[in-house]
C-alpha cells in the first residue's frame, strides 16, 4: 500500500512538473525586439574607423604644406612618399598584433586599446619638428589602423542580425570616407596646425562613446560564458525574456564549439577546409582588386592629381567635393547591399571604376604625351575621379569589409580578417611606393591604365568565385561553404 502510495505521489509530481512546463510554454510568447541598439553600437565602433580615415586622408592636405619650400623644414617628394607608405606598413604590424587581443580581451576592449596608437600618432604629428617624428607618427598610427579595421569587421558582423549585417558592414568604408572628408575639409579651410589639433578629437570621442557599448555574444560563447552571451544578445535586440534568444544562442554555441574542436594551428586551419580556402581566395582577390585599382594613390595624392589637371577649381576644394560624393555613395551602398546583393554591386562597381580610371589616363595622355590643349576639358579628371570614388564605394571598396565578417567560421575569423587587412596593407604599400616611380618611367597616363586593367581583371575573377550572402545568417553561409558540416538549427 505504501509502495503504491509513493508511486501515485511520483506520478502526481511528474504530472505537476509537466503541467508547469506546459503552462510556462503557453505563457511565453515570442517578443518583438528592436535593432536600434545594433545601429548605435555599430556607429559607435565606426568612430574608431573615422579616426583611421582621418589619418589616411591627412596626407592629401598635409603633403602640399610639408613640401612647400617656404616653410622652415620642408620635406622632399621621396620623404613624402615614405610619410604616405609608413602608415600602411604600420597597418601590417597592427594586423599581426590584433588577433592576439581579439579572443583574449574581447572585441570591445581590443577596439578601445587600439585607439591609443591613433592618439599617439596625432600627438606626434602636432609636436613634430623633423621628418623622423612624422615617420614615427605615421607608423604608430598605422598600427592602430590595422588593428581597428581587423576588430571592427568582426564586431560589426557579430552584433548584427542577418537582415542588416550587410548594411552595418558598409559602415567601415563609409566611416573611412567620413574621416577623410573631415580632414580634407579642415585642410582646405584651416591652417596646418589647426588641422592636426582638431583631428585629435576623433579618437577621444570614440573612447568616450564606445565604452558604454555591449560586447558581442560570440565572444562570451568562446569563453563559455553562456548567461552573459544571452544577456548580450537580449540587449542588442532589446528583448526582456531569455527564451526569446535561447534558440539562436544554441545555434551560435554549436558553431563556436565546432570551431573550438578544430582549433589547432589557425593558419593551417585557415587553408585546411575547402570552404576556408575558397573564402580566403575571395578575400585576397577583393583586397588585390581594391588596392591595385589605385585606391591608396587616389586617397593620398588626390590634391596633387587635381593640381596637375590644371583645373580652375582649387585642388583643396575639389578634394572636399570628392569627399562629399564618396559619403553620399557610402550611404547609398548601405541601403542597397542588403537589397541588391553583394555580387551585382561588385560587378557594376568594378567595371565602372575601370572606365573612370581609363578616362583619367586619357586626359593625362592627351596633356603630356600628345601635348594637346586640354584647357577645355580640365573638368575631366575631377569628374572621372569622383566617378571612380563613387563606384568604388558601391562595391570593390566596401564589400571586402562586409565579406570578411561573413565568410569565415568563428575559430579562424580573427586570423582570416587579420590576413586580409595585412595583405591589403602590403598591396597598398607596393602601390604607394611605386606610384611616383611608375609616373616617371611610364607616364601618369599609363599608371592609371594599369590600375584600370587590374581593376577589371580582379573584379571578374572575384565575381565568379563569390557566393551571394545576402539575407543569410553566418551559420547558413558556413553550411554553403562547407556542406559537410551540419549545424543543428537555423539562425
Amino acid at each position: 500500500f505504501l509502495h503504491f502510495g509513493r508511486g501515485v505521489d511520483i506520478e502526481n509530481s511528474v504530472e505537476k512538473d509537466n503541467n508547469k512546463e506546459i503552462e510556462s510554454q503557453q505563457q511565453f510568447t515570442p517578443e518583438r525586439g528592436s535593432q536600434w541598439l545594433q545601429f548605435i553600437a555599430a556607429i559607435s565602433a565606426s568612430l574608431a574607423v573615422i579616426a583611421c580615415g582621418g589619418h589616411l586622408g591627412w596626407t592629401s592636405p598635409a603633403l602640399p604644406h610639408l613640401t612647400d619650400p617656404s616653410i622652415e623644414s620642408p620635406i622632399t617628394k621621396s620623404q613624402g612618399a615614405w610619410v604616405v607608405t609608413l602608415y600602411t606598413i604600420g597597418a601590417i604590424i597592427g594586423s599581426l598584433i590584433s588577433p592576439v587581443c581579439i579572443d583574449r580581451l574581447g572585441r570591445k576592449y581590443s577596439l578601445l586599446i587600439l585607439a591609443a596608437p591613433q592618439l599617439v600618432g596625432w600627438c606626434l604629428i602636432i609636436f613634430a619638428t623633423n621628418v623622423e617624428m612624422l615617420y614615427a607618427a605615421r607608423l604608430i598610427a598605422g598600427i592602430g589602423h590595422g588593428g581597428v579595421y581587423n576588430v571592427t569587421v568582426i564586431y560589426l558582423a557579430e552584433i548584427a542580425d542577418k537582415n542588416i549585417r550587410g548594411a552595418l558592414g558598409t559602415l567601415l568604408k563609409m566611416s573611412t570616407n567620413i574621416g577623410t572628408l573631415f580632414v580634407t575639409t579642415l585642410g582646405a579651410y584651416f591652417p596646418y596646425w589647426k588641422l592636426n589639433l582638431i583631428s585629435l578629437s576623433i579618437p577621444f570621442l570614440f573612447i568616450v562613446v564606445f565604452i558604454f557599448m555591449p560586447e558581442t555574444p560570440y565572444f562570451y560563447l568562446i569563453k563559455n560564458r553562456v548567461p552573459e552571451a544571452e544577456k548580450s544578445l537580449m540587449v542588442l535586440r532589446r528583448l526582456k525574456n531569455v527564451e526569446s534568444v535561447r534558440e539562436d544562442i544554441e545555434v551560435m554555441r554549436s558553431a563556436v564549439e565546432e570551431g573550438k574542436r578544430s582549433k589547432k594551428n589557425l593558419l593551417v586551419e585557415l587553408v585546411r577546409t575547402r570552404g576556408n580556402r575558397r573564402a580566403l581566395l575571395i578575400l585576397l582577390g577583393l583586397k588585390a582588386t581594391q588596392q591595385f585599382s589605385g585606391h591608396i594613390v587616389v586617397v593620398a595624392y588626390t590634391q596633387e592629381i587635381f593640381a596637375q589637371s590644371g583645373s580652375a577649381l582649387p585642388a583643396a576644394q575639389a578634394v572636399v567635393i570628392l569627399g562629399v560624393f564618396q559619403l553620399v555613395a557610402g550611404i547609398l551602398a548601405a541601403a542597397l547591399v542588403d537589397r541588391l546583393g553583394r555580387r551585382i554591386l561588385m560587378l557594376v562597381s568594378g567595371l565602372s571604376s575601370s572606365i573612370a580610371l581609363i578616362a583619367v589616363g586619357i586626359f593625362f595622355y592627351l596633356k603630356y604625351s600628345v601635348h594637346m590643349d586640354v584647357s577645355s576639358i580640365t573638368w575631366l579628371p575631377i569628374a572621372a575621379l569622383i566617378a571612380y570614388d563613387v563606384m568604388e564605394v558601391f562595391g570593390i571598396g566596401t564589400l571586402p569589409y562586409v565579406l570578411m565578417g561573413e565568410l569565415f567560421p568563428t575559430n579562424v575569423k580573427g586570423t582570416a580578417v587579420a590576413s586580409g587587412i595585412l595583405v591589403g596593407a602590403v598591396f597598398a604599400t607596393l602601390v604607394g611606393l611605386s606610384f611616383q616611380a611608375m609616373n616617371s618611367a611610364l607616364g601618369i597616363h599609363w599608371t592609371f591604365w594599369i590600375f584600370a586593367i587590374c581593376c577589371t581583371l580582379g573584379t571578374l575573377f572575384v565575381y565568379f568565385i563569390t557566393p551571394e550572402t545576402k539575407g543569410k545568417s553566418l551559420e547558413e553561409i558556413q553550411r554553403e561553404l562547407n556542406p559537410q558540416k551540419i549545424f543543428t538549427t537555423k539562425h
